[in-house]
């Protein structure tokens, strides 16, 4: 069997109704009720015991109840002095959000001092209330693209040189004589996870220099990722680039368990879901046969069947979003009964 990896999405912000409104503030964590540090650690570890193979964050600011949000790099690294095993990765970081000389200098830094457990997700970013907020320029999508690949191809000469420096003189960027040690641990550099959906640059973009592709929550669906897949094969015979390369990641919602009151409440907050103007090709997910292509769901043998379809797509590494957090029964049982299936 190919090999599968299994991680956890760190419940960065609360999600759970306002009072009095049935609508979760977000639905990555429609039962979390308030940000609470201990509660989030809580999950953290759970996932590392339960042998979960990385936890990752959003790079977001301002998401969830009362716009409480940990941020991204400072959650990392945190996680990194209380945890020994698991992976550590960014899903996806904002490349306008921070200078990616520096973002490189960071990266190799908590590489080091992880023992070479970072995972780098890049993304061109996307949500404008949060660039309006703190004071960032809002750039057309194409910019925005063009700005990351630039800053990945910046971040990778400044691995590559370490302490003989290197300089890069870009449109939108310019280092000289800058340095990078101690280098990463991960050699060449940690492996660079892309996340982003739009066929005709962005995932030519992933071809060109991603380790992983990232699809999001809403691109989950086995006649989609299909799809994508075979984009971005053709982007890597146009760049000349084995597609084999690639790793392709599911990045989405869990609802496991076998307790039917339990599934039916956790459906309830998770729909329906109106896609945003981006997604006009998907109909709204309104019903349980809806909900069941886009999330992984139900008992665990419905759940491990999801998966494998899925794997058979082509996908390799899976990042959950277990709706029923605070509770860890659901992450529990999907461990002990869907995760054991497939090593």
């Amino acid at each position: 069997m190919t090999d599968v990896t299994f991680e956890y999405n760190i419940p960065v912000f609360a999600g759970a109704p306002d009072a009095g409104d049935d609508e979760p503030v977000h639905r990555d964590t429609p039962q979390y009720e308030s940000l609470d540090w201990e509660t989030t650690r809580a999950g953290i570890e759970k996932a590392e015991e339960l042998g979960f193979d990385a936890a990752w964050a959003p790079d977001h600011l301002l998401l969830g109840r009362d716009h409480a949000e940990y941020e991204c790099w400072t959650l990392l690294s945190a996680i990194a002095g209380f945890t020994e095993d698991i992976n550590l990765g960014s899903l996806v970081l904002c490349n306008d959000y921070r200078n990616p000389a520096l973002v490189a200098k960071m990266a190799a830094t908590l590489d080091v001092i992880s023992d070479g457990r970072l995972e780098l997700g890049l993304g061109a970013g996307w949500h404008e209330p949060e660039y309006d907020a703190y004071g960032w320029e809002y750039r057309d999508g194409f910019e925005r693209l063009l700005r990351l690949d630039e800053s990945i191809r910046l971040m990778k000469r400044l691995w590559d040189a370490g302490s003989d420096g290197a300089s890069f003189d870009g449109d939108h960027y310019r280092i000289e004589d800058a340095y990078c040690s101690p280098p990463p641990v991960q050699n060449p550099h940690p492996p660079i996870l892309v996340g982003g959906q739009g066929e005709e640059v962005t995932l030519k973009l992933v071809a060109k220099h991603a380790d992983v592709w990232n699809t999001d929550v809403f691109n989950g669906d086995v006649e989609t990722l299909n799809h994508k897949i075979e984009v971005i094969e053709d982007h890597c015979e146009t760049v000349g680039r084995d597609p084999d390369a690639i790793e392709y990641s599911w990045d989405g919602h869990v609802i496991c368990t076998r307790d039917e009151e339990k599934f039916d409440r956790l459906l309830d907050l998770m729909t329906p879901i109106q896609f945003e103007e981006e997604y006009t090709d998907q109909a709204p997910i309104e019903t349980e046969a809806d909900a069941r292509e886009y999330f992984i769901m139900g008992t665990p043998e419905e759940c491990a069947e999801a998966i494998e379809r899925r794997i058979e797509a082509g996908v390799t590494k899976f990042q959950f979003w277990f709706t029923d957090f605070p509770e860890t029964s659901g992450m529990e049982l999907f461990a002990d009964e869907v995760m054991s299936e497939f090593r």
